[in-house]
């Protein structure tokens, strides 16, 4: 019987493939396989070996440091391969029966029989440890510069989607959402520059440009990750930052339970003074893997999450800032900026995540593989939104027409004193400013599925694959609103700390009269497809270990619509302030707040209820591009000055062609309608029109690794890399006057790629099971990257001056260095079953954004994390700790919408007990110190952006397998 097991020996075997090469026992080391194994170091070799003969290995960890084996190229039997790989490494054969081996060092004990039983405290390594192990390997493995996560038990990632795991990697920092982990920026750029892909194939996106929202990824439908930060030809192209990369599971490759449920209750605390909340939700999985043949494997999983939560924000609507402000202080003619308004919201949501995969895996011969794989998801969010606006055509003051409300506050006894900070006024008193109770609703629905066939032939010396994959990512929004209002006599307002807000009289004394209603609506759907030949071209001894070429032809497709309306409320309607709930919030010191049955509001505003479908409106805006790319790249392992070296230099060739179709909106001439009415219109004609761009790239990439024994690595790259520009910047459509002089505003469709080249150095030193020690420095040259400016276009004939996305004119670098080390606490007695993960990156940069001269968005000075983990006797805890100092954000549809993010500190907590074999239960808790999200505009520090308390959330849930 073959014995698995994980401690001072480790089981280095893939036992799916070990389950497909299974048959009778004497036949087995007879049968002649296939192999193509470079030489390499030994901790990749036998891997690849247990893979490619099905034969299970046992070697203690410590004996392959510092090893290469050799080149095994051809058919042979099972035992010949074997011999010829460790031939003259230093390892033997210590026992060998028809399906398995133990090997060892010479000199190392010889009672091999008595080998897998040692260490018999560490037979089974699963949870937090287990998957720190996994990926550490990954990382090892690799040539270039690697993060990974790695769970090869089904479920066991800790956190709700993968992007909180995203979130802990070195260098890696994701935005919050709704109190979620979401959109991800690597080593300081945001995720505009951030590839990403599942399986190995780029995947669509339901934002309107090319981010990749993580959070739609359940974690139960995840095997791993890896994020790539240096590059190399082999890739696809377009992650400057970095290209992430989710793995779903491969039937044949998994050795765990046959079926695996996972359930329980999901609790978000944050809305808990709204009326009527109820943060209750749930989260469920279910995973089937069976083996109906040894050669064929299915994988079938389902997911289910409600996640009910509420949360409480103050945002703030910019600054009037330009040439007409005005005074507000009496006897001080000084022109100050005033802030345009402000608002309180109290989000409601109610967000439903359904998730389907299927995986497919047959092995028809030694010489062919079939494996197919598709993931759908679909996420709902249903959100009430009770907001109150302050301020709204008072507090801009424009052109100083409002300076007597500012006068009239300021000098009143006992109202607030005018506060400055920089020009700006960030606290204030000012009479009869409107405030507007809206009760909204936003609803939004995304779809997402991405599937892919591969097929793989290996022969003697050759490894050829073709891919074809597909993938769809849709998403309908829509927001309506109710509003009413009354005008308090007196309104204050102070942003020097936390927002806060007073009124004179509270909403609900008051009579609301009714205003008219709003309602927006918006479309994106984008559909990738993508085929791919690659091949390699094995080679034994020598230098050149391998050649591989191949080609990638891409089509995609995104589309993008989107309406607005006004709904004029009925001649004197309006709603006595008792008709409707009030109630404070628990983090700011602000008026109540109004709420009420979003229906019932409608109806009596307006006559009418508020419901809109996306979907009835035409897309009027469309973006097509097709890329094809070819690679070459040769792997090389040689020696210099006695270390082993190895690696990879290649080339990637790229060409892209984008159209844009999309309309021209000129605005034209007045005229009076009807004639002699006195009201004069603007006649708009808009029109088609469409636009496009054409581009070659030409992407060199070295890598190379240093061996110098016993876990010690230097590893170095250089590349020159590409990001495509985002899709929504590259819409045509245009807003422009008719007569001189002549601008507008638009999109272009005629922008270049971000383009860098880049440079990683990573010493790697692995000092220990389950232990690394990792410092890393990169730089990057970055040229043409995309912002908000004004750019000269010839339209009929006439030189406009547009404001659009352009290339920058010059380009900027980005350095930075990252520091990891994780370990168990082996050195200390009893302490072995303790440990802790944690890095820390730092970055620099001379980039900025056109708009307001921002530093580039997704850069972060510092990040860091902290885990501290317990593993033994069936529990399985961590301690999680992330801290990002202050950086730029996109909070809104496009590259305009620019923030800064203040610094945060977040912790979370994870617990979780086997019972038996079948059985286990978990606790979770996030956000433990109810960190809110703050932001500021204009890089200003006292011009509010928006507060977010999304408070604590917890999960319970108990995993049965079998």
């Amino acid at each position: 019987m073959s014995i698995c097991k994980s401690g001072d020996y480790r089981a280095l075997l893939f036992c799916g493939a070990a389950a497909m090469a299974v048959i009778s026992a004497p036949a087995f080391a007879q049968n002649e396989k296939t192999f193509n194994i470079p030489a390499q170091d030994a901790a990749t070799a036998i891997p690849t070996f247990v893979q490619q003969s099905g034969y299970q290995v046992l070697v203690k960890a410590d004996d392959l440091q510092g090893v290469r084996t050799n080149a095994v190229q051809g058919q042979m039997s099972v035992d010949a391969a074997l011999d010829q790989l460790i031939k003259g490494t230093g390892l033997s054969v210590r026992t060998r029966d028809a399906g398995s081996a133990v090997l060892a060092r010479a000199g190392a004990a010889t009672d091999s029989a008595a080998a897998p039983e040692a260490d018999p405290q560490e037979v089974v390594v699963v949870g937090v440890r287990k998957s720190l192990r996994d990926a550490l390997d990954v990382k090892r493995r690799q040539t270039g510069i690697v993060e990974a996560i790695s769970s090869k038990d089904i479920g066991a990632l800790p956190d709700v989607t993968i992007a909180e795991e995203l979130n802990r990697l070195p260098g890696v920092n994701t935005s919050r959402d709704r109190g979620n982990a979401s959109q991800a920026s690597i080593r300081g750029l945001g995720s505009r520059m951030v590839l990403g892909m599942v399986n190995g194939r780029e995947v669509a996106s339901s934002e309107p440009d090319r981010s990749v929202r993580w959070e739609i990824y359940p974690s139960e439908m995840i095997a791993g990750a890896e994020v790539y930060k240096s590059s190399e030809a082999k890739l696809i192209s377009g992650g400057i930052s970095g290209t992430i990369d989710l793995r779903t599971l491969r039937p044949l490759d998994y050795s765990g339970p046959a079926l695996t449920v996972r359930a329980g209750p999901l609790y978000y605390d944050g809305g808990k003074a709204f009326p009527g909340y109820d943060g209750m939700g749930y989260r469920g999985s279910l995973t089937y893997v069976f083996k109906p043949a040894p050669n064929f494997g299915v994988a079938i999983g389902l997911t289910s999450q409600q996640q009910k939560n509420g949360y409480e924000s103050v945002q703030g609507w910019g600054y009037n800032s330009g040439a007409d402000n005005g005074p507000v202080i009496a006897g001080d003619a000084t022109h100050y900026n005033t802030p345009w308004g402000s608002q309180a919201e109290a989000d409601k949501l109610t967000e439903t995540r359904k998730g389907a995969s299927l995986g497919l895996q047959w092995k028809a011969s030694d010489t062919f593989e079939l494996a197919y794989d598709l993931l759908y998801s679909d996420v709902k969010i249903d959100e009430d939104q009770d907001q109150t606006w302050w301020g709204n055509n008072v507090w801009g003051n424009w052109d100083g027409g409002n300076a007597s409300n500012y006068y009239d506050g300021a000098t009143a006894s006992g109202k607030k004193p005018t506060i400055l900070a920089n020009g700006d006024v960030v606290a204030a008193t000012v009479t009869w400013a409107p405030d507007e109770s809206v009760i909204a609703k936003y609803n939004e629905d995304k779809t997402l599925i991405v599937t892919g066939l591969n097929g793989k032939w290996t022969t003697q010396n050759w490894t050829v694959s073709l891919d074809g994959s597909y993938s769809e990512a849709e998403r309908n929004n829509v927001w309506a609103a109710s509003k009413l209002q009354y005008w308090p006599a007196t309104m204050s307002y102070d942003f020097t700390g936390k927002p806060t807000v007073t009124v004179s009289s509270a909403p609900e004394d008051n009579w609301q009269t009714g205003d008219s209603g709003q309602w927006e609506t918006g479309h994106v759907k984008d559909t990738l497809s993508a085929v791919q030949a690659d091949a390699t071209r094995h080679f034994g001894d020598g230098v050149l270990t391998s050649v591989s070429f191949g080609a990638r032809y891409a089509d995609r497709k995104k589309v993008l619509g989107s309406a607005s309306g006004t709904v004029s409320a009925l001649s004197g309607a309006g709603i006595d302030g008792g008709d409707l709930t009030a109630y404070h919030f628990d983090n700011f010191d602000i008026p109540t707040l109004l709420t009420g049955d979003f229906d019932t509001v409608a109806k009596t505003l307006y006559g009418q209820t508020l419901h809109y479908d996306p979907k009835a409106y035409p897309d009027t805006d469309r973006v097509e591009e097709k890329v094809a790319e070819a690679y070459v790249e040769g792997a090389y392992a040689t020696t210099m000055g006695g270390v082993p070296v190895d690696g990879n230099l290649g080339v990637r060739v790229l060409n892209v062609h984008t159209d844009s179709h999309g309309t021209q909106t000129v605005a034209g001439d007045w005229v009076e309608t009807p004639s002699g009415s006195g009201t004069w219109v603007q006649q708009m004609v808009t029109t088609p029109v469409s636009g496009g761009t054409n581009y070659t790239r030409v992407l060199p990439s070295f890598q190379m690794r240093f061996d110098f024994g016993d876990g010690h690595y230097l590893k170095a790259a250089a590349a020159q890399v590409v990001s495509r520009p985002p899709l929504n910047d590259m819409i045509i459509t245009r807003q422009i006057s008719s007569s001189a002089p002549y601008t507008g505003s638009s999109g272009n469709p005629y922008l270049m790629p971000f383009e860098a080249t880049q440079f990683d150095l990573s010493y790697e030193w692995y000092f220990s099971k389950d232990s690394l020690f990792a410092l890393a420095g990169y730089y990057k040259n970055v040229s043409d990257y995309v912002g908000y400016a004004t750019r000269a276009e010839t339209i009929d004939g006439h030189p406009y001056t547009l404001t659009s996305p352009i290339n920058a004119s010059k380009g900027g670098h980005i350095a930075g260095t990252e520091l990891t080390f994780q370990t168990p606490f082996y050195f200390i007695p009893g302490g072995e079953h303790f440990g802790v993960y944690s890095n820390w990156a730092y970055v620099a940069s001379d980039l900025r954004e056109m708009s307001a001269s921002l530093p580039m968005n997704g850069l972060a000075k510092n990040t860091a994390t902290l885990d501290l983990w317990y593993s033994n006797h069936g529990v399985d805890a961590r301690l999680g700790t992330k801290y990002h100092s202050t950086y730029t954000a996109i909070y809104g549809w496009d590259d305009t919408a620019l923030v800064r993010v203040r610094p945060e500190t977040t912790m979370d907590f994870s617990i979780g007990y086997t019972i038996n074999k079948n059985i286990q239960v978990r606790f979770q808790a996030y956000n433990l110190l109810n960190t809110p999200l703050k932001t500021y505009e204009d890089n200003q520090i006292d011009r509010l952006g928006r507060w977010d308390y999304y408070g604590h959330s917890y999960l319970a849930d108990i995993t049965f397998r079998y």
